[in-house]
């Protein structure tokens, strides 16, 4: 009897220890020559713990792009005349925010740190433009918008190439048609 109680503690020590434990060490997840990169590991929730570099790449580049959007359409609603430029810019905004906030959600998801701002490149691009008036800026942002929206895709195609998440592939995959659709707004304007 005296023995059950000594060691009835160390046995719950050791069931709550397998159960705190991580679900894998870095050893455990280590990739060896030869095999296919790592997926996420994957929580209970089936939402995963950590992704791979590319998603989080990913992930933050398209974040980016969609701050840099909805700053240039704010630029252009302030800056512009033009009817059919100002219903794109509304349109940008509309969209990017839509998309960003499910990216957002699977960024959350996957602890992945998210910029706060466009990069310093997207800020100088829009920075150029701003300082031009009436149909040259118009013209200026336009091209400013077709070439950031090529990028996207651009990225996006990568993400579906390369990418190892589902999750980062859908969003991938899922604004595609939005920005084609963009693309060919901005680009019958041009």
């Amino acid at each position: 009897m005296r023995t059950a109680r000594k060691l009835a503690p160390a046995g719950i020590a050791a069931v709550l220890a397998l159960t705190i434990a991580p679900a894998a060490t870095p050893a455990a997840t280590a990739q060896t020559p030869g095999t296919a990169a790592p997926s996420a590991a994957v929580s209970e929730t089936g939402w995963a713990l950590r992704v791979p570099a590319q998603d989080r790449a990913y992930l933050r580049a398209a974040h980016r792009g969609h701050l840099a959007e909805i700053a240039a359409a704010k630029a252009a609603l302030r800056e512009s005349r033009d009817r059919d430029v100002r219903g794109i810019a509304w349109r940008l905004i509309r969209d990017h925010r839509r998309l960003d906030a499910r990216l957002r959600e699977v960024a959350d998801r996957f602890d992945v740190r998210l910029p706060t701002s466009p990069s310093a490149a997207q800020r100088d691009d829009l920075r150029a433009v701003v300082a031009r008036s009436g149909p040259r800026f118009d013209r200026a942002w336009l091209r400013l918008q077709a070439d950031a929206h090529e990028h996207a895709l651009w990225l996006g195609q990568r993400e579906l190439r390369r990418g190892h998440s589902a999750r980062v592939k859908d969003l991938a995959r899922d604004s595609a048609p939005v920005i084609r659709h963009h693309l060919r707004e901005i680009r019958a304007e041009l």
